[in-house]
């Protein structure tokens, strides 16, 4: 990863990233890779199938939905590809295959600061069925919080798995501090 950041300034076009990575580590790989937007245009992974529909397809209120799921709505648009028959490998894996494709958004959401974002969005998800305004109370008092969840058109007793990316965006943009 280093070589690639070091060789960033003599890139004339963005690259694609096509590959097949372990599957314990693919989640690491995204988070790495997604943010250099201004190097890559997509990129391409092979991946268990349910570790790629939960990337690509999460549903709102459900288990599966999870703050990965907003990184990588935030940084592309995701899109899932087609299944590899198992054939194909050597050795066979047990899971089923599939190839998916994050493509570079072309704008990111608007946010004052994207660490303070995804610290606030990692937050909110601490805490299995917490509310909002109990686990981002570090962040500014639950008022606050309950002020800027109603501006934004939810309850005030909202959980994270409710949020869609971007109403994490406007609740961000409500709630941090300048």
């Amino acid at each position: 990863m280093s070589l690639i950041m070091e060789g960033r300034n003599l890139l004339s076009s963005k690259l694609k990233v096509v590959a097949n990575i372990p599957f314990n580590i693919s989640t690491d790989v995204v988070k790495q890779l997604l943010p250099m937007g201004d190097m890559f245009s997509e990129v391409v992974l092979l991946l268990q199938e349910e570790a790629a529909l939960r990337l690509v397809d999460p549903s709102l209120r459900s288990s599966e939905y999870r703050p990965i799921n907003i990184f990588v709505n935030f940084y592309s648009d995701p899109e899932y590809k087609f299944k590899v028959p198992r054939t194909n490998f050597f050795p066979q894996p047990k899971a089923t295959v599939v190839a998916f494709r994050l493509k570079q958004a072309l704008d990111y959401p608007r946010v004052s600061s994207t660490k303070s974002f995804f610290s606030m969005v990692n937050s909110a998800f601490n805490g299995k069925r917490k509310m909002l305004r109990k686990t981002l109370q570090h962040i500014c008092p639950p008022t606050e919080i309950e002020a800027a969840l109603s501006e934004v058109g939810f309850q005030t007793t909202s959980r994270p798995e409710e949020l869609a990316l971007e109403d994490f965006v406007k609740l961000h943009n409500l709630i941090s501090k300048p």
